[in-house]
């Protein structure tokens, strides 16, 4: 008999429209959002507090069985914090997936996942878990994630991890079933993903209309990246993922009171970062909360030159050639683990002529062998999830 599967964690974007719970049933409004207000823009930011993360509930669903059913978290720690509700949870489900990115890092305290995967006396898989720092953790791990893992070493449990440094973590604190298997978001839409994969040695750097993403007002990398790669006559465009609340990117309404075009995914009110005056053109700077907008947008485009792991996949996920820049341990054990191109930021940042550098980079890729491993990587997720019982 095939498991009844809970998934519960990061949500994909379909989670926006959920108004209630009760119980096992979640309802969803009719009505799509339109936050365009900055009031409304910035809570819609708020509620996921990073766009891309998205991808990653959006990932895991497609690769699970179809049967399985989605919980949104809020209502499983509502249902904790009141003290009922989860018998109904514990009767109806054999097994939970718990969607999750960076969870074992300093600065998070995982107590309301230890609350809510405490009360649910069934299997665990913790799928997508990664490390933010292998030092910080060894030094100072957060007293909920310390209980968070003691919770899970009292039952079955599995944790499929973004690479194979956060594996080595975990089978050093005492867990056996621990499986690098990448970010579910990796394996949304494969065909789209190999011929992206295809395309890359054929980019024509400097013509090539191009997405950029990056830290706007965090740093001025990605105004370094669109003066040297973005073609002279186009206007260079920019996704934003977390930057209005975490840098020091600002939005101000418009005459008519609007901060963004729902129907285009564009920032229409005053933006401002630092670095502004240098850059070469202003950005377009857009951002989506809906994944198929994203996708349908960047599937204009011709490149991706991304500084932002989930900014890039979802562009691969549109057929666009990408090139990522590893900008920290996180993002290369993602790409070291799936072995998707990129270069590294320090190397880039020494070359003489930025264009030059990821104009060879390009041309030096072998995309057979880009594909190859690509699938060989696929074929472990999957496999990893039907010897579960969980995929499809």
């Amino acid at each position: 008999m095939r498991p009844r599967i809970l998934v519960t964690g990061i949500p994909g974007h379909y989670a926006r429209l959920a108004n209630g719970a009760n119980g096992l049933a979640v309802s969803y409004s009719e009505r799509q959002k339109q936050p365009e207000t900055k009031d409304e823009f910035l809570q819609e930011l708020r509620n996921i507090s990073n766009t891309g993360n998205y991808l990653i509930g959006e990932g895991a669903l497609r690769a699970l069985a179809p049967h399985a059913q989605q919980i949104p978290f809020w209502h499983l720690y509502n249902c904790s914090r009141n003290g009922d509700g989860f018998e109904q949870f514990n009767s109806n489900f054999d097994i939970c997936v718990f969607t999750c990115a960076n969870l074992l890092r300093k600065g998070l305290s995982a107590d309301a996942e230890a609350d809510v995967l405490g009360k649910l006396k069934m299997p665990i898989v913790m799928l997508g878990i990664g490390q933010q720092n292998r030092k910080d953790l060894e030094n100072a791990l957060p007293e909920g994630t310390k209980r968070l893992l003691g919770i899970l070493k009292e039952r079955e449990h599995y944790f499929l991890t973004r690479g194979f440094e956060t594996s080595g973590f975990l089978k050093d604190q005492g867990f056996s079933s621990v499986q690098p298997t990448g970010c579910p978001s990796v394996y949304f839409m494969p065909d789209n993903m190999r011929r992206a994969l295809k395309k890359l040695p054929s980019v024509q750097v400097g013509k090539a209309r191009t997405i950029f993403s990056g830290y706007l007002g965090g740093n001025q990398d990605a105004i370094l990246d669109a003066n040297a790669l973005n073609p002279q006559d186009l206007v260079p465009q920019y996704v934003v993922q977390d930057e209005f609340l975490h840098f020091d990117m600002r939005v101000e309404p418009n005459a008519e009171g609007r901060v963004y075009d729902s129907a285009s995914g564009t920032m229409i009110g005053d933006v401002a970062y630092p670095g502004t005056e240098r850059l070469k053109n202003p950005f377009e700077v857009r951002t989506f909360f809906d994944t198929n907008q994203w996708r349908a947008w960047a599937s204009s485009m011709d490149f991706n030159f991304g500084r932002r792991f989930h900014g890039s996949i979802i562009a691969m996920q549109a057929g666009v050639p990408s090139l990522m820049v590893a900008v920290d341990d996180r993002m290369r054990e993602m790409l070291g683990f799936t072995g998707l191109p990129a270069v590294d930021a320090t190397d880039l940042d020494k070359a003489e002529n930025r264009a030059e550098f990821v104009a060879d980079h390009l041309a030096g890729l072998n995309a057979s062998e880009l594909v190859d491993r690509y699938s060989d990587r696929e074929r472990n997720f999957r496999t990893a999830l039907r010897e579960i019982g969980i995929g499809q």
